[in-house]
């Protein structure tokens, strides 16, 4: 059994340079900035707390001050803010405003003054508040998850790890999603999946998007050694609030696969439907629940149709640590392997989150 966890994180541990890499090459573009700490938070309860405003969403809006620190307040114990910050707001319609932010008096209500003139907005329809001219690593958002499970009964274990990155600008937003797990048994030899997701999506008018990705999959259980895709696609936000994301997408991609045991490549063209829905509760304990339901139909190789499917929860367990449970599946009807005729592979697991 030490063999085993050896074997296990030791290929974790073989491929941290290439975690650290992956992290460091999104970091390292990223100028940071400090805005001066004189922005000031108005609560419905007639209180007020001034600092710098980090960020607005999923229903929390992030301020730093020089006696907390940066805390979380909920959005809706909020009457206002004030900022000279020159910050980007987005409502539940898609629609954006630039400019520096004003408070009345008389009512809740966000005003952000644009080159346009003064804008008042209902707080219930602004979703992200994003300062622009100081963006730099403020503007960056990683969580960083690590989970291992063992189960005497038949020395079944597994460990994964996650590093997931956004970076929101006036009109984009850069992702990067990793993901590996590797496990093993008394009965079966030792297996590995990762994946790794690089997308750019671009912002446009009326809850609207096209973006760009390049993903790389690996899956001993499919005899997979190595999938490369590259492609695009437009979409739309069908809805953007403070408790819920759902969105779909269509697009077009060229895959090319690399399996064991054989030096043949596979190349594929293939459209790719995909439909996302996070719905989170900023409550005591805090809960976010994401999935990803994924088609994808090849258009060269007849009958040929894969899939993919990931959901998880996260518990809020103190301040930024959470615990997660986390479910995937992939699905593949035509078997490109020669040595396995399985055209399924699922998994469950749990995890530590920290977010940053």
């Amino acid at each position: 059994m030490l063999g085993r966890k050896l074997t296990i994180f030791g290929a974790a541990r073989n491929r941290a340079p290439y975690f650290l890499l992956i992290a460091l090459s999104c970091f390292w573009m990223l100028p940071a900035s400090a805005a001066p700490k004189t922005d000031t938070v108005f609560f419905r309860n007639g209180d007020l707390l001034t600092g710098e405003v980090k960020s607005l969403k999923r229903g929390r809006l992030s301020l730093n001050t020089d006696a907390t620190g940066t805390i979380s307040i909920e959005w809706d114990k909020i009457a206002g803010v004030v900022s000279n910050q020159q910050i980007q707001i987005e409502t539940t319609s898609g629609i954006r405003y630039f400019g520096n932010l004003t408070s009345s008096k008389d009512s809740p209500s966000v005003i952000i003054v644009t080159q346009n003139g003064p804008q008042t907005l209902d707080p219930e329809r602004v979703i992200v508040m994003s300062p622009i001219e100081g963006g730099g690593i403020h503007a960056l958002d990683v969580d960083v998850s690590l989970g291992y499970n063992f189960a005497k009964a038949g020395g079944i274990e597994s460990g994964n790890f996650g590093l997931n990155m956004d970076y929101r600008s006036l009109l984009r937003i850069e992702s990067l999603n990793f993901n590996t797990t590797l496990s093993d048994s008394d009965t079966q030899e030792a297996s590995r999946r990762t994946n790794l997701s690089l997308q750019h999506t671009r912002l446009w008018k009326n809850r609207w998007f096209s973006n760009g990705t390049l993903t790389f999959d690996q899956n001993d259980e499919l005899d997979l050694e190595l999938r490369s895709s590259i492609g695009g696609g437009v979409g739309r936000y069908l809805v953007q609030s403070n408790e819920m994301l759902w969105s779909i997408d269509a697009g077009l991609q060229f895959s090319r696969e690399d399996q064991t045991n054989t030096t043949e490549k596979i190349d594929s063209l293939e459209a790719l439907f995909t439909l996302k829905w996070d719905w989170f509760l900023f409550q005591n304990p805090e809960l976010d629940w994401a999935s990803t339901f994924q088609i994808i139909p090849s258009l060269t190789e007849s009958g040929r149709v894969r899939g993919e499917v990931e959901t998880g929860l996260q518990w809020e367990i103190i301040g930024d640590l959470n615990w997660g449970f986390s479910f995937y599946g992939t699905f593949d009807n035509q078997s490109q392997s020669d040595t396995t005729e399985s055209t399924s592979d699922y998994g469950v697991s749990t995890a530590v989150t920290y977010e940053f």
